[in-house]
């Protein structure tokens, strides 16, 4: 009996050990992930076409750092081609930066709107050590629109856009902190980033990944000092009185569509909701440009009441 427990616990302890380190490991690759190159980016949006340095450059724009509550630096741009009061702030998704955004500057510019694009927290030329999917990342959304609003006029009128963490974190700023802006556009949003996360582990083994998720959990709050039960934005998406338009590529397989779905019946109030056949994740503009536009603009004519440019632009 003596030499069963001995084995039982011997098993118990590896399992235990083996456990432990994949939760570590899972919370590393969480919150220190490698991040897409600046050069790369640009690279990759310019073969695209869908970003012209030469005219993206000669836009006029401020370059600026803003201070985080959290002691390190946002890198922003404010780039204003139209004489206008009205603005989109922009947030990119994950493991991107600022430069990724550049053709929804192009959108929203030729819709006759200004813009604002930034790096969020630990990307691009932005301070901050880990990536909260929200968590921490809607503080420093609510400082550069302070900082939009404080500086470019007290008349201006604003509406927020965001993709895949950058829509996460567009809604979770709309629930938890402000009610500010005229509409928001939420584009490939997870639900509920612990089933997003089970989603990803459930792709290497449904029967590790409760436990494994379990430990990312301990080891995300021990970090990092975040739960992933508080980055989800199903939980405050009925607290939004704007409107909100939801955009999810059916085809998305890193997010699947059904967690916008369960956003968008879960928003009370003036709302929105486009899911393209074509395209996977963050990719509906990218194969759906006429669409995109047509949905995006008929929207923003719709709810905010702003005047849309060139709002049949092919």
């Amino acid at each position: 009996m003596k030499k069963y427990s001995k084995w039982f616990a011997a098993l118990f302890t590896s399992a235990a050990v083996l456990f432990i380190s994949l939760g570590y490991f899972a919370s590393s690759q969480i919150m220190f992930f490698k991040l897409r190159d600046v050069e790369i980016v640009k690279r990759r949006e310019t073969r695209a076409k869908r970003m012209n340095m030469d005219e993206y450059d000669k836009l006029p724009k401020d370059v600026v750092n803003i201070p985080s509550r959290f002691g390190y630096d946002i890198s922003a741009s404010f780039i204003y081609p139209n004489d206008t009061n009205k603005w989109v702030v922009i947030c990119h998704g994950v493991s991107e930066n600022k430069l990724s955004s550049t053709k929804y500057v192009n959108l929203f510019k030729d819709m006759g709107f200004n813009c604002v694009v930034y790096d969020a927290r630990r990307h691009g030329s932005s301070g901050g050590v880990d990536s909260t999917y929200g968590f921490y990342e809607k503080f420093d959304l609510e400082t550069v629109i302070e900082y939009l609003l404080q500086n470019y006029g007290d008349d201006i009128e604003f509406g927020v856009h965001g993709e895949s963490m950058g829509a996460a974190t567009t809604l979770l700023y709309a629930g938890e902190l402000s009610n500010k802006a005229k509409f928001y556009i939420s584009d490939a949003s997870f639900a509920k980033f612990r089933d997003q996360l089970a989603h990803i582990y459930s792709s290497y083994s449904r029967v590790a990944s409760p436990v494994v998720l379990l430990f990312t959990y301990l080891f995300l709050k021990l970090r990092s000092k975040f739960s992933m039960y508080h980055v989800s934005p199903v939980k405050v998406v009925d607290r939004i009185e704007q409107p909100v338009l939801f955009i999810h590529s059916k085809r998305d397989s890193f997010i699947p569509y059904e967690a916008s779905v369960e956003l968008y019946k879960k928003k009370k109030g003036p709302k929105e909701q486009w899911y393209p056949e074509r395209g996977n994740h963050v990719e509906s503009y990218n194969r759906n440009p006429k669409m995109y536009r047509q949905t995006v603009a008929d929207f923003i004519s719709h709810y905010a009441g702003w005047e849309v440019r060139n709002s049949h632009k092919q």
